[in-house]
């Protein structure tokens, strides 16, 4: 009997699975860690700890998670009156605003992240000039010509060609010392004027002579040779601090700690070493907040690194080159100052560019072992940040490697919740999918994104967009939202109404209390929660890994064709380091089958590989892995060495008979490539009205195996579609569908199953996404019963309470359905039509939020005015069209009275359906019953009212908000944050007043209600 118990264990909990449709208990009401969470934006540190508080409470109550405690500081650069040598980072004033912080949250059972430096947190205060600050190698040059003597070396040339920085980031600060690195003679073997200014100089191969120990009291005794017409290049290499501040302080400050931050060397342990001993010896001293943290704390945080060098460096780098590359790197110094390796790719550092005879113009292979260097110093930088916060019971995120001259792929997997952000990855998939895929590989299972950041104006996002921007993230497997973002709410110097309001309204959302979509903005967040809680749960599970390497990234895409996508594959990017790593193992032809599951991987366009990555690949085909390449293979060695390794290795996989392994033409790839190959997809759908295919249909599949659970997200980018989407799943699973608006987990009723699966009908709007999950059953014996065909006019169906299968059938015609159980099913013709009610007229009153009359830096006080509409509204219009109201921000609500006639309650069912596009946010109330939330993307889907209806007379109310975009376009040239205006006035003055409330028409459908078995 005992052996039994645990089949009978399991066969409770699949049955009670299957019959409680709650598949994911965890679902409806998700955890804190799966809850978007809010950038906290706040100036200093000079504001009050209960106004903290009170944001923190705000945003408790519309279901965050949690907040990441940001610490702004204008971007480091002075504000109007606050003395940051009292109130900077770190300070006494700091530390209690921290702690305040940490109580609210704790109380609020939210989560805790931090920013460990001010601004993007790339620094923090340091006496200057000490190991651990960020460090540069700077040059100077002369011309000798001729045979002559050396003489004088060129002093440091500390101007460069930064990226234009606009008031975002410090400029680098040109003092203190500059030592020598070394000092190098060339020949010159050409030169060549660049496209802007400045020119290109190519030394002669060979030619270079590293003079740096006969330097003495600033002159180095050594003589160029060659004839009268030859030309030589002295070049100086000095390695100093940069200088550069992530914040200044306004006043003189009486110690170190108030005197400002400065960023940190991002290339070595000691760098991030140096920001963990400043909270160690600073902030967690205090046992509170050291106890707080360890309590509510969850990641210590840093943005993308918008710091600027003329050439990153750190005090070993040339030691850890040699060990590395097995060359020394002094004598290819001048090729290490191109584009590439400045912030962003943005220019060349200086004028004149050097690169050597055979060699490209961007430094070559040089070039790029300084960049594989450059990457190994960083990610022990982050195994060390890494590392602290693990001490603590934390984990670290940060935006790894993107903007610079590393390999972002190999940073990502060494940290606990690595970051990516809408903003900075172009808002696109495939460029998003360049992220995961290394996540994915390694197991990291929080994949973060800094979402909702846009130009184009503070406080003019709707809550549609940023949902785009949600379902998009989702769509490519990231799992985790820090929502960009949440302002103080309180009153700051040179600050007016509406707030705080960081970069100068120029990036979009402010997102809190003083947004009439706040009274909404639940909806939304649990919205989210739901969707993070599924994409949480499991592994993910992905058809094809496309290998790609860019060095530095950049954020364009990989693979630019739709038809993959077309055809149900999905796709994501795994780099070179990532394919040559212990966690990617191939077993039945399968890459990382305990991971992602790639079931093939693609080499397409790329040219260059490293020697271990060329090994991995052999190793792969060698295994089984079907591996596909589009093309020529990639065959040239990244850096200077491993040439022979990796023509050897691409030679035996390209010429070594593996049946597995297959060249195609470029302009043959594509899906009938993969499927002759004997490949399919997880998810393959076809569309069967609106869009002409499923092209711009995305999928992300979760899989937990042990309790027999997998979960697919469906987004629909395209034109409303009606789809059969079939999904590869166990012969024994039961389809659901899991709603993120209501949290509702219900069976899917009518479907078919395939030999290879399990297919459906789903239609989907324009940007609309939905949640399909299965669970597994002991056998098929124990499938409940279900709907295998039906007429297109049986649209939906339901399980009664009692158990009993039902349908509803949408017009007043006859009906058919086939069950599981091979009953037929004939339904008459309803003897009268079904009721459909468009509602109206409206009675209109609206809240309308504008400024004050008087704008003042000591109040920001929302002025809230209701008005009523003098008489109803026969049909809806946007606000912009009512005489009076075309300029308004606020919330409308709108009422209307219908009555309906009596029905047999057993035999009706109803439908409420906005024809109209939903602005911003809407909430619905049926004779005062609250009905549960409507997808703005989809809201003629119609959402159940049946059981808020009653016979005779009944009462509709919705409220819509609109974004406080016009009433801060109505102040534009008054309003002020932190002492300045509107940087970009365009962005309010060349846009039309945004339209706010109801349009089209609000509809009641009479759907019947049949019972079928």
């Amino acid at each position: 009997m005992a052996s039994l118990l645990p089949w009978l264990l399991l066969a409770l909990i699949h049955a009670t699975q299957v019959h409680s449709s709650q598949i994911l208990p965890t679902f409806s009401s998700p955890p804190a860690p799966s809850r978007p969470k809010f950038r906290y934006w706040f100036p200093d540190a000079s504001i009050p700890p209960a106004a903290v508080q009170s944001d923190i409470a705000a945003m408790a109550a519309v279901g965050a998670g949690g907040l990441q405690f940001l610490p702004f500081y204008n971007q480091g650069f002075p504000p109007v009156s606050t003395n940051w040598s009292t109130y900077g980072f770190g300070t006494p004033a700091f530390r209690e605003l921290l702690r305040a912080a940490l109580r609210e949250t704790a109380g609020r059972g939210l989560t805790f992240d931090f920013a460990v430096g001010p601004n993007t947190a790339a620094g923090v205060p340091a006496v200057p000039g000490t190991q651990g600050l960020a460090m540069e190698l700077v040059s100077g040059a002369k011309v000798v010509n001729g045979s002559a003597r050396v003489g004088r070396v060129p002093g440091p040339v500390l101007e460069f060609n930064h990226a234009p920085l606009n008031g975002w980031v410090h400029e680098p600060e040109n003092w203190g010392a500059s030592e020598v690195v070394a000092v190098l003679v060339g020949k010159v073997k050409s030169r060549a004027k660049k496209s802007g200014k400045g020119e290109v100089v190519v030394l002669e191969a060979g030619s270079v002579v590293d003079v740096t120990s006969r330097l003495k009291g600033g002159e180095v005794d050594w003589e160029t040779t060659g004839d009268r017409a030859a030309s030589w290049v002295v070049m100086a290499f000095y390695q100093r601090y940069s200088n550069e501040r992530s914040c200044v302080s306004v006043a003189q400050a009486p110690n170190w700690v108030g005197n400002g931050s400065w960023m940190v060397d991002h290339f070595s342990p000691a760098g991030a070493k140096k920001v963990t001993d400043f909270w160690d010896q600073q902030l967690l001293n205090d046992k509170e907040i050291d106890g707080l943290m360890r309590q509510v704390g969850m990641y210590s945080w840093e943005d993308s690194m918008e710091m600027m060098s003329t050439l990153w460096w750190t005090p070993e780098f040339l030691q850890r080159f040699e060990r590395a590359r097995g060359y020394s790197a002094t004598k290819f110094l001048p090729a290490f100052f191109q584009a590439k390796n400045l912030w962003n790719g943005y220019g060349d550092p200086y004028d004149t560019t050097y690169t050597f005879e055979g060699e490209p113009n961007d430094g070559g292979k040089y070039a790029e072992d300084y960049r594989l260097t450059l990457t190994e110093g960083y990610q022990d930088f982050l195994a060390q940040h890494q590392k602290w916060a693990a001490d603590r019971g934390m984990s670290h995120s940060t935006q790894p490697g993107y903007n610079m001259p590393l390999d972002m792929s190999a940073a990502i997997p060494l940290v606990g919740a690595p970051e990516l952000e809408s903003l900075g990855f172009g808002e696109s998939i495939d460029t998003y999918r360049q992220f995961t895929g290394p996540a994915h590989l390694f197991n990291v299972n929080v994949i973060s994104t800094e979402i909702g950041a846009q130009r184009g104006g503070a406080y003019a996002q709707t809550v549609p967009t940023l949902l785009n921007l949600f379902r998009d993230s989702f769509a490519a497997g990231v799992n985790t939202l820090v929502v960009h973002g949440f302002a103080y709410n309180g009153v700051y110097p040179g600050t007016t109404w509406p707030g705080y309001t960081p970069f100068q309204y120029e990036f979009c959302e402010i997102w809190g209390p003083r947004q009439p979509a706040w009274r909404h903005f639940n909806d939304t967040m649990l919205f989210a929660a739901r969707t993070s809680e599924v994409l949480r749960t499991g592994v993910p599970k992905v058809d094809l890994v496309f290998y790609a390497w860019k060095h530095p990234w950049t954020a364009r895409a990989v693979y630019q064709g739709a038809e993959l996508t077309a055809a149900g594959f999905t796709h994501e990017y795994l780099g070179p380091d990532n394919l040559a790593s212990t966690t990617a193992p191939v077993k039945d032809g399968i890459l990382a089958p305990d991971g992602p599951g790639y079931k093939a991987i693609i080499l397409l366009g790329q040219t260059k590989i490293t020697v271990a990555a060329s090994a991995a690949l052999l190793k792969f085909a060698q295994a089984g892995l079907p591996i596909f390449i589009v093309g020529q293979a990639p065959s040239t060695t990244i850096g200077s060495s491993g040439q022979k390794e990796v023509s050897e290795n691409i030679a035996r996989l390209t010429n070594g008979g593996f049946a597995n392994v297959k060249t195609v033409p470029a302009s043959r790839f594509g899906p009938d490539v993969l499927r002759d190959a004997g490949l399919s997809p997880r998810v393959q759908a076809e569309a069967l009205s609106g869009a002409p295919n499923a092209t711009q249909l995305f999928s992300t599949w979760r899989s937990q195996p042990a309790r027999g659970f997998d979960a697919v997200y469906l987004l629909n980018r395209g034109a409303e579609t009606a789809f059969s989407i079939s999904f590869a799943v166990p012969e024994t699973s039961v389809p659901y569908i899991l709603d993120a608006w209501t949290g509702e987990q219900t069976p899917i009723l009518s479907y078919l199953r395939t030999g290879e699966g399990i297919s459906t009908r789903i239609t989907l709007s324009k940007g609309q996404s939905t949640i399909v999950a299965f669970t597994s059953v002991l056998s098929t014996d124990d499938i409940p019963l279900y709907v295998v065909s039906r007429t297109p006019n049986l649209a939906r169906f339901a399980l009664s309470p009692s158990g009993h299968l039902e349908g509803y059938i949408s017009d007043d015609l006859e009906a058919s359905a086939l069950l599981s159980n091979n009953a037929e099913i004939a339904l008459p013709p309803s003897p009268s039509p079904l009721p459909s009610l468009t509602l109206g007229p409206w009675r209109l009153s609206v809240e309308s939020y504008a400024a004050p009359a008087t704008l003042s830096t000591t109040s920001v006080s929302m002025n809230i005015t209701t008005t009523t509409h003098p008489s109803p509204l026969p049909r809806l219009t946007p606000w912009t069209t009512i005489k009076g109201w075309e300029r308004t921000s606020g919330i409308g609500t709108y009422r209307a009275a219908f009555s309906l006639a009596p029905t047999n309650s057993t035999s009706m069912n109803y439908t409420l359906h906005f024809t109209g596009q939903i602005q911003n946010t809407l909430r619905v109330w049926i004779n005062g019953a609250l009905v549960p939330a409507i997808d703005p993307a989809a809201p003629a889907e119609g959402r159940d009212i049946t059981v808020l209806l009653r016979d005779g007379a009944n009462e509709a109310a919705v409220e819509a908000a609109s974004t406080l975009f016009n009433a801060v376009k109505a102040r534009v040239n008054d309003v002020r944050s932190v002492g300045k205006g509107v940087q970009v006035p365009r962005y309010y003055t060349q846009v039309a007043w945004a339209e706010g409330g109801l349009s089209g028409e609000v509809v009641i459908r009479g759907l019947r209600r049949v019972v079928l078995a």
